[in-house]
């Protein structure tokens, strides 16, 4: 959501981009309750499993749509990507950590998780600079590849916590 409008600014659309931003939100506040709703359900690791994988096929196809002035497809697949990412890891993420570590475990693992998020933040704009605007899909690809190895990870060492004890 960093930057949105920069990026909708390059989706050759008949809305705004702060018209997609606000809609964004929208899609964004509605999926959560679906989050939620799969959490009581579905086990943590299945979730995170399979969205992280669909958010990895989800960034590549945003990035090849933005590379190639497919401003609907980006769009939609922006949309897409919030709700996948909010019936996983949006949610997951902060229920899995307060499930398997302990309170100095959550603390270090929230300062880096919003390290990680202010060095993006910091950095973004620096890249778009360089790369210029008409590459940002790569941005996009790249971030898909990175995907593709937090699915792996999850896959060699996400246990599934569901309904278990910390004992």
């Amino acid at each position: 959501m960093f930057y949105s409008n920069t990026v909708f600014g390059l989706a050759h659309s008949s809305l705004s981009a702060t018209s997609i931003t606000g809609i964004v939100g929208v899609v964004n506040f509605f999926a959560t309750f679906g989050g939620m709703g799969l959490l009581g359900v579905a086990g943590r690791r299945p979730l995170l499993l399979w969205t992280t994988a669909a958010l990895a096929i989800v960034n590549v196809v945003v990035g090849m749509a933005l590379l190639n002035n497919w401003g609907t497809i980006m769009i939609a697949g922006t949309l897409i990507f919030i709700v996948i990412f909010e019936f996983g890891p949006g949610p997951i993420t902060w229920l899995y950590m307060a499930e398997i570590m302990q309170d100095k475990g959550s603390s270090i693992a929230t300062v880096m998780n919003w390290g990680i998020n202010l060095i993006i933040s910091a950095t973004v704009p620096s890249i778009i600079t360089a790369i210029g605007k008409e590459n940002v899909g790569y941005i996009f690809i790249v971030m898909g590849g990175a995907t593709v190895f937090g699915t792996i990870f999850i896959v060699a060492f996400v246990k599934e916590t569901k309904g278990k004890s910390i004992a």
